[in-house]
């Protein structure tokens, strides 16, 4: 997910994107993301779900520890602000 207005980041993984990605908008619109994302609830209601695009990386087998070791090394390449 990134943010249109100030590049900021977030990068995740789901076996099951449709539902990810509707989950992910519920959160953020009632602002119940973990505290240590803090800063993506912050921009998401100062900015709007419009200021956001979400994509997508890498696709895998649909394999949860896979998902997460690939989820983990985009993030070393990236260095996601929203992730930190």
């Amino acid at each position: 997910m990134t943010n249109k207005i100030n590049r900021r980041r977030f990068i995740g993984y789901s076996e099951n994107l449709e539902y990810r990605f509707e989950d992910n908008r519920k959160v953020l619109q009632n602002g119940k993301f973990t505290p240590k994302h803090i800063l993506l609830i912050d921009d998401y209601q100062q900015f709007g779900e419009e200021a956001f695009i979400c994509g997508i990386l890498e696709v895998t087998v649909n394999d949860s520890s896979l998902m997460k070791q690939r989820a983990r090394y985009w993030r070393r390449i990236i260095q996601p602000e929203y992730n930190q």
